[in-house]
């Protein structure tokens, strides 16, 4: 789903990986940026 979740999951919180699961959605200033490297986009 996201960056950072494929290991040393066993010295995180319980309510750290029930956050990280899941899909997570784009902050807008991000969604900015990777629209401009998206050539269908245009």
């Amino acid at each position: 789903a996201q960056a950072g979740k494929r290991h040393g999951m066993i010295k995180r919180t319980n309510k750290f990986i029930r956050s990280a699961r899941g899909t997570t959605v784009m902050s807008g200033p991000d969604q900015r940026l990777a629209k401009r490297y998206m050539p269908y986009d245009r």
